[in-house]
């Protein structure tokens, strides 16, 4: 079947070890040209594009593997969250928690092959001491290999310092295959499950998921973008954990619009606990 033929296939591919060697320099050049006119996403509609990836700080580094030791904590006083990267500036978070019923947030920790978002570390810091649950993403760019994506990520986001698992942020399939599409990011998944322990969030959007990732990766848990007043439907009938219901929410102390999701059902936190 197709999807068999992806799983043998993933297995191969997942066997290569992973080098820790430097990217050149017009390799990183080429990662911060990635943003230019949005040609590299697909319009799915209804859903909308995502604005999320841009050209921004950037650092390069060797990936570490960090302890598996945790200190999450998990706020449950609200089924709301958000999720913020720099495009939000400066965040007063003392405000938000004050007037604001969320309990969780996740912040865009890197991109790519070396693309670090620079607000990140003191969200990171800020998020945490005002007592919200937190967890990072990674946008993932499928033309860039999978292995240098994993090093940038494992070199940012520290286990110790998450409450919640991290999130790899999948909107476009760019100009590969959808069989190598699939198989990258198979095994991007598995070595993100296998450094920090946990199965990883899945992010995409309520129409990529439908054309894409249908009936695949069933035994992750998703958060799906859908910006209409109905909730996603997925075509293979999987529950997911979160629904992202619009990118235009409005937060006490975040300048501008901001995304906002909320717990479906009867799922928690603890189900996305680090």
């Amino acid at each position: 079947m197709f999807i068999s033929r992806f799983l043998s296939k993933s297995l191969l591919v997942c066997t290569v070890f992973l080098t820790a060697a430097q990217l050149p320099a017009d390799a990183r050049k080429k990662d911060k040209d990635n943003g230019r006119g949005m040609a590299e996403y697909e319009a799915v509609q209804p859903d909308r594009l995502s604005k999320k990836s841009v050209a921004e700080h950037f650092m390069t580094h060797a990936a570490a593997v960090f302890l598996p030791t945790s200190n999450a904590r998990i706020n449950n006083a609200y089924k709301e969250g958000i999720d913020v990267s720099h495009h939000q500036g400066y965040i007063d978070w003392d405000e938000v928690v004050r007037n604001s019923q969320i309990s969780y947030v996740y912040l865009k920790a890197t991109e790519g092959a070396s693309m670090v978002d620079n607000t990140y570390a003191r969200n990171l810091a800020e998020a945490r001491r005002v007592g919200l649950s937190v967890g990072s993403y990674h946008f993932y760019r499928p033309t860039i290999d999978w292995k240098k994506q994993f090093e940038n990520l494992t070199s940012v986001v520290r286990r110790d310092e998450q409450d919640l698992v991290p999130i790899i942020d999948i909107e476009h399939r760019g100009s590969v295959s959808e069989e190598t599409f699939i198989e990258d990011l198979r095994c991007f998944i598995e070595k993100v499950t296998e450094f920090y322990g946990r199965k990883p969030l899945l992010y995409t959007y309520n129409n990529f998921y439908n054309r894409h990732l249908s009936g695949l990766f069933t035994d992750y848990h998703f958060m799906i973008a859908r910006y209409r007043s109905d909730s996603p439907v997925l075509n293979d009938g999987m529950e997911y954990i979160m629904w992202q219901y619009t990118e235009t929410g409005s937060i006490p102390g975040i300048r501008g619009n901001v995304d906002r999701s909320k717990i479906m059902g009867d799922f928690s936190l603890n189900q996305v606990m680090m």
